[in-house]
């Protein structure tokens, strides 16, 4: 009799097992690049309710579902605010991250604030310890210190760069080590 019953609570485990594997492959059928041990900070698009485009790590652009506004994730409380937010444009280098945040209206205790906009430039040249967040009051402002450091004064677009991604999860940012297993994934994907 015990060894019926001892019998039985192993099959239950085993079918059990077997069932939440066939559920994960489910849910998550394309795990290749979880199985190639890429950080997953390159790859994953999606959480539970959010959209997510990643930048320089920890830094990610983050859309709510349901929602059309892309926030820009410090990943910590680095500013004195976990996100900037909204945000209709940005760019990107090794060092920095800079962009456009624009207006908002918020509803606090039912009264309105505005949150004017500002332009900025996140300098991460020494660290993510020892990131440093320069706001500018207008685009002649921004461009005429992007001139100074030399960067691009082109701009990129948040919807644009997401569905890119979501087509080939390489984006040209990333470091080269990344991009190379990107691909090399990607090649045996067949994709």
């Amino acid at each position: 009799m015990k060894k019926i019953f001892l019998l039985i609570i192993i099959m239950a485990a085993l079918f059990g097992c077997r069932k939440t594997e066939k559920m994960k492959e489910k849910l998550f059928p394309e795990r290749s690049y979880e199985d190639a041990q890429i950080d997953n900070f390159y790859w994953s698009i999606e959480g539970w309710d959010y959209s997510v485009i990643p930048l320089i790590k920890p830094f990610q652009l983050i859309r709510l579902q349901g929602d059309y506004v892309w926030q820009l994730s410090t990943g910590f409380n680095k500013f004195d605010e976990i996100s900037v937010s909204p945000i209709n444009d940005f760019n990107l280098t090794n060092n920095y991250i800079y962009g456009h945040k624009v207006e908002e209206t918020r509803d606090f205790d039912n009264r309105k604030i505005i949150v004017p906009a500002f332009w900025f430039i996140i300098d991460i040249k020494k660290g993510v310890k020892e990131v440093s967040l320069s706001k500018f009051n207008s685009e002649q402002e921004l461009k005429a210190e992007l001139k100074k450091l030399n960067l691009p004064e082109t701009f990129l677009n948040p919807d644009e760069i997401y569905e890119q991604y979501k087509q080939n999860p390489v984006l040209p940012w990333f470091p080269e080590d990344i991009k190379k297993q990107l691909e090399e994934v990607k090649a045996k994907q067949g994709k």
